[in-house]
């Protein structure tokens, strides 16, 4: 069987997340709970931190090379423009997400660059740089140049994430929709240790707090893990379908490590 292009990986890529949110039931609330006070409190105290990154994913394989610019949300962790993303944002194998691509054709991964991000209260994209990328964690810091005295999360108080618990993710929409901050809930569904320790969450990506403003996680999506489960029978069992949720004592320990790192620009890109 031949290599699957470029275009169609990245094709097989959007389609998963499509179907993801489509399986996955949203939280259903309780008509008798009340979220406003919850609402607002995120919107007010965490909204600012959270911002649109921009950067172009370069996919090269069988001779192919596909370039598209693409969009994810990112949150500022420090005054200096230091942005939390997931990792893949920043590189991700598209090999691992076509399971009868032959292992001699090469490995099929989508690189970005050219990162921007527009800061609250901005409507310029300013250059950022890549600190570092945690393959592990599944965690990214960009750098945005030349900024200070940013809102950011900080991770002084934290808190502690457990099944059965209420998370809300808050993300910003595209200017198409006004640019507005929106609050999603979700819930920590269960927990396992195979193949390694992990919170089994529904709900949406990215940095996770509680009712309080208080970071309790990273949720992030295992894609090569939903494709592989995708290719058993007709994929009725939909147990597997979760996201995982990594938690904040760990993210913020990371971001301690990143936020002493200095950035190596690429030489085309220094000033």
């Amino acid at each position: 069987m031949s290599m699957m292009s470029p275009l169609n990986m990245l094709s097989r890529f959007a389609i998963l997340l499509v179907a993801l949110f489509l399986a996955l039931p949203m939280l259903a609330l309780a008509a008798e709970e009340d979220y406003t006070d919850a609402y607002r409190r995120l919107v007010d105290q965490r909204s600012p931190s959270v911002v649109p990154v921009k950067y172009v994913i370069t996919v090269a394989a069988g001779g192919q090379e596909q370039r598209n610019e693409d969009r994810t949300q990112g949150v500022l962790v420090a005054a200096d423009g230091l942005v939390l993303v997931s990792a893949r944002a920043v590189s991700f194998d598209l090999g691992s997400l076509n399971r009868q691509a032959p292992s001699t054709g090469g490995a099929m991964v989508a690189n970005s660059s050219d990162f921007r991000v527009r800061l609250p209260g901005s409507d310029e994209w300013r250059t950022a740089d890549l600190v570092t990328r945690d393959t592990e964690l599944g965690l990214a810091w960009l750098r945005v140049r030349d900024a200070s005295g940013q809102p950011f999360v900080d991770f002084e108080r934290l808190s502690q994430p457990a099944p059965g618990r209420v998370f809300y993710t808050l993300l910003r929409t595209s200017d198409e929709w006004g640019a507005v901050p929106l609050v999603r809930p979700g819930m920590i569904l269960g927990e396992t240790r195979v193949p390694r320790s992990s919170l089994l969450v529904d709900g949406m990506p990215g940095l996770a707090f509680d009712a309080e403003g208080r970071p309790m996680g990273y949720v992030d999506l295992d894609l090569a893990a939903m494709s592989r489960s995708q290719g058993r029978g007709l994929g009725l069992d939909m147990a597997d379908m979760v996201m995982h949720m990594l938690p904040a004592r760990r993210v913020a320990a990371a971001t301690r490590l990143a936020s002493a790192l200095p950035v190596v620009r690429r030489d085309d890109e220094a000033e």
